[in-house]
């Protein structure tokens, strides 16, 4: 295995020479909304546009590396550069926060760039901060950009989305995203991983270096204990709610496709899950199609509540149950 260092994104790089030109003309956005799927590389786009804006001598869509404003953002203690994300204790971007970041967009300057916020998941925003948020959308500062980042942001309000230049993402080309994976993970498998990730290279390594294919097959596993009761409900819920980005139920929700897929085609060459296809495939055989389609209602219902006060052990214990009963 190779370093666990994340290597460049390179296919960002036609991205950031979009915004270096803007910047070069005087007509940088004052707001942007970064989406796209998760490992796309969203966080590296906007930590690479965050340095070019706060660099005082950038060179085209690079910053110098040697201004002040550069190795203060290499230390990562540049006055000018706020990064607001949900806190150590919480879920969610509260309105303190988003005042304090307002509180110190209104500072003077310390530098020769641009004042610079990025919040990360911007969808994580509750009711209130995001109101609070939208009075410094409608009122921007002279040389100030906001980077909201979501991979959700149908989960932002319209106020917000509305007043954001939307930038969506791409995966790159299945070939040049399978080239940069292999040049990073040298294990077997790359091309699972990637269809796992849906095409997108950085959640693909992180899959690959975490071993999912074991995990996943455990977890599937499990499930089918479920079914033949072998398994505890309970017990399995308490285990899967302990994931922080509750892994199972996505996981659960991305099996439930694959199995609709299975039993209406009877073809499992579309299935994402191809690590599991050759127990999908008999499986969706013996499940009704039309409690699978509300079964995966149920869990897109919860799932997009899964960064609210809703309890997370109920919550798996409710899908856990609807599963064992199918």
């Amino acid at each position: 295995m190779k370093s666990a260092t994340t290597p460049a994104v390179v296919w960002l790089d036609v991205y950031l020479s979009h915004f270096a030109e803007l910047l070069q003309q005087g007509r940088m956005p004052h707001a942007l909304l970064v989406t796209g799927l998760p490992g796309v590389g969203k966080s590296a786009f906007a930590d690479r546009l965050a340095a070019l804006l706060v660099c005082e001598e950038p060179a085209g869509s690079e910053p110098c590396g040697r201004c002040s404003g550069c190795q203060l953002f290499a230390a990562g203690t540049h006055p000018d550069l706020f990064r607001v994300s949900p806190e150590e204790d919480s879920s969610v971007i509260k309105i303190d926060q988003v005042r304090r970041l307002a509180a110190g967009l209104a500072l003077s300057h310390h530098g020769g760039g641009y004042k610079v916020a990025v919040l990360e998941p911007a969808d994580t925003l509750n009711i209130n901060a995001a109101n609070s948020l939208l009075k410094t959308l409608e009122e921007p500062a002279d040389d100030t950009v906001l980077i909201l980042v979501s991979a959700q942001p149908g989960r932002l309000p319209a106020t917000i989305r509305s007043r954001c230049n939307q930038l969506r993402i791409e995966a790159p080309p299945e070939p040049e995203a399978l080239k940069w994976l292999q040049a990073q993970y040298d294990g077997p498998q790359s091309e699972v991983f990637l269809r796992l990730a849906h095409g997108a290279p950085l959640r693909a390594l992180e899959l690959a270096r975490d071993n999912a294919l074991d995990e996943r097959r455990e977890r599937f596993e499990a499930l089918l204990g479920l079914r033949e009761g072998r398994t505890d409900v309970i017990a399995l819920a308490q285990a899967w709610a302990k994931d922080e980005d509750l892994r199972g139920l996505h996981w659960l929700r991305g099996w439930l496709m694959d199995l609709l897929r299975v039993r209406l085609t009877g073809e499992t060459g579309m299935i994402h899950s191809i690590d599991l296809a050759e127990r999908l495939a008999p499986l969706a055989q013996r499940l009704d199609s039309r409690v699978m389609f509300e079964q995966l209602d149920r869990l897109n219902r919860l799932l997009r509540q899964e960064n609210t006060s809703l309890n997370r052990q109920l919550m798996t214990e409710d899908v856990l149950l609807a599963w064992a009963d199918s």
